[in-house]
């Protein structure tokens, strides 16, 4: 039953070793219909975790049920305190691909990932956060404001120029989202790469 999951899951946060406690909690959260406090309890357990590796194993694992906008926030805030810029972006990308997340969420979601330290990394989410089927001009707007915390011109305009599609149809306010978001990029090679792919 619920219950029980929701004990061992509870149990879990009292072993040591990270690898015994996400073959526990992967079995558990392969169970059909567990309950909002049953995954409440995953990610209390996941938070105390040391292993990037092991917490995102657990993270991907309750990425498969469909989880309400409080808990896509607090994944979010356990993604976004993952030592490894690599695990954060699968993390992320796998949020994007599995969950419907509200403006909110998405915008929270994009900040975090492009605040990371790897632009490599950070490009790689914000990318395929722009590939989203039937994403909203809001969304698109949280990418083009979070794209200037990339320190690279490479990576910068290589998310601009992915917008591009998006913005060359949005509205007036996208478009000058687009062109303030290029002005961050300091050559001249990429920075007029990025004002071509909108023209």
């Amino acid at each position: 039953t619920d219950a029980m999951v929701a004990e061992i899951l509870a149990v879990t946060k009292r072993f040591e070793s990270d690898h015994y406690r996400t073959q526990v909690l992967s079995q558990a959260l392969a169970k059909s219909g567990l309950s909002a406090a049953s995954f409440q309890r995953a990610l209390e357990s996941v938070e105390t975790m040391e292993s990037d590796h092991y917490k995102t194993e657990v993270l991907t694992d309750l990425l498969r049920g469909k989880l309400n906008e409080e808990m896509d926030k607090r994944l979010i805030g356990i993604a976004s305190n993952l030592d490894s810029d690599h695990y954060r972006s699968i993390v992320l990308t796998t949020m994007l691909d599995r969950q419907e997340l509200s403006d909110l969420a998405f915008s929270q979601l994009i900040s975090q990932a492009a605040e990371g330290e790897s632009d490599h990394y950070a490009s790689i989410v914000l990318v395929h956060a722009l590939e989203t089927p039937g994403l909203s001009e809001a969304k698109v707007m949280s990418v083009l404001t979070a794209a200037p915390h990339l320190n690279s011109d490479h990576y910068l305009a290589e998310v601009l120029t992915r917008a591009a599609g998006r913005v060359r149809n949005g509205s007036a306010a996208l478009k000058e989202a687009y062109r303030t978001a290029a002005k961050s990029i300091d050559s001249e090679v990429y920075y007029a790469r990025a004002l071509r792919a909108v023209e």
